[in-house]
């Protein structure tokens, strides 16, 4: 069983923290792709789900660049998740797939059902703000 995030993932969080380090200033796009290590053309597949929820704003053309269009506040650690990945699909079953009939558990369903809720509960709770600390 593997828990862990994309790739995508780790990279939107770390390009809201490089916009948000800004401090309202707008950052280029090609220093932006330079400091998360990735191509100009992959940044635009990293930023897309981020512009899409209205947290980033984006400029074009030369002068252009991204800027936080949203209180980091607002914002779960479960919301970037969700945006970058995809809706949690909370309703399979760890063993056997989709949701199986309540009289026909597996024997992992309770424990897995209970940590589940409890990982989605504190990724629910952990706000972007406060993994994100902002120099000024």
């Amino acid at each position: 069983m593997r828990l862990e995030l994309t790739k995508k993932t780790d990279l939107a969080f770390q390009a809201l923290s490089t916009i948000a380090e800004a401090d309202g200033e707008r950052v280029n796009g090609a220093e932006l792709a330079q400091q998360l290590d990735i191509s100009t053309q992959y940044l635009p597949h990293v930023m897309a789900p981020l512009t899409k929820r209205g947290w980033v704003t984006s400029v074009s053309g030369p002068h252009g660049g991204y800027t936080i269009n949203s209180d980091l506040e607002a914002i779960s650690l479960l919301d970037l998740i969700e945006a970058v990945e995809g809706p949690v699909d909370d309703t399979r079953c760890l063993h056997l797939g989709p949701v199986h009939e309540t009289e026909n558990t597996c024997a992992l369903h309770a424990p897995w059902t209970k940590a589940r809720s409890a990982l989605l509960d504190e990724l629910r709770t952990t706000q972007l703000s406060d993994m994100i600390v902002v120099q000024h």
